[in-house]
C-alpha cells in the first residue's frame, strides 16, 4: 500500500510514470470512486447534495471520456486503465490539497484564489505529462490536448449545471 501510495505521489510531483502503477480494474475503481467522493467534497458551490452529486458525477466522467476519446484517436486502448488510473489518483491528491480552502480555513479570500489557480496549473501540468507517456505525442501537444479536455469539460459542466447567483 505504501508503495502505490509514493507512486501516487511521484505522479503528482510530475516525476513518476502511469505505466509504474499496477493494470489493476479494482484501483482504476477504487481511485475513480475516490475522485467523485473528492470533487463531491471540494464542490461548495451548489447548496443542495443532489447537485452537487450530479456535478461531481458529471466531472469525473467527462474527465474519463476525454482521455478515452485521445486514447481511442491513437488506438492505446490497452494504456486506458493504468492512464485514468494515474489521472483520477492526481485528481484525489490535488482534491485533497484543495479541500482545507473549500471549507474556508486559515486563508484570505485573494490567497485562496491564487492557490486554486496554481493547484489547477499543477493538475494540467501533471495531466499532460500523464498523456504525454500513455499518448506517446510531443509534450506540447499533450498540453494541447489536456487544455482541450479540460476546457470542454468546463463548458458542458457550465452548460448542464449554471453557476448558482449569488
Amino acid at each position: 500500500m505504501r508503495a502505490l501510495l509514493k507512486l501516487f505521489l511521484d505522479i503528482g510531483f510530475l516525476s513518476g510514470r502511469p505505466q509504474d502503477l499496477p493494470a489493476s480494474r479494482a484501483l482504476l475503481v477504487l481511485v475513480a470512486v475516490l475522485a467523485l467522493l473528492t470533487n463531491y467534497l471540494v464542490d461548495t458551490g451548489f447548496s443542495h447534495n443532489m447537485q452537487r452529486l450530479s456535478f461531481a458525477t458529471a466531472q469525473t466522467s467527462l474527465l474519463g471520456l476525454w482521455v478515452g476519446l485521445f486514447i481511442a484517436i491513437r488506438r492505446f486502448w490497452i494504456r486506458y486503465g493504468q492512464t485514468m488510473t494515474a489521472i483520477y489518483g492526481s485528481n484525489v491528491l490535488i482534491n485533497l490539497i484543495t479541500w482545507p480552502l473549500s471549507l474556508g480555513h486559515g486563508f484570505g479570500a485573494v490567497a485562496s484564489e491564487v492557490l486554486a489557480i496554481a493547484l489547477a496549473l499543477w493538475f494540467a501540468a501533471i495531466v499532460t505529462k500523464i498523456l504525454w507517456h500513455a499518448l506517446e505525442l510531443p509534450l506540447v501537444l499533450s498540453a494541447l490536448m489536456t487544455l482541450t479536455g479540460i476546457f470542454l469539460s468546463g463548458w458542458v459542466l457550465i452548460t448542464l449545471f449554471p453557476l448558482p447567483k449569488s
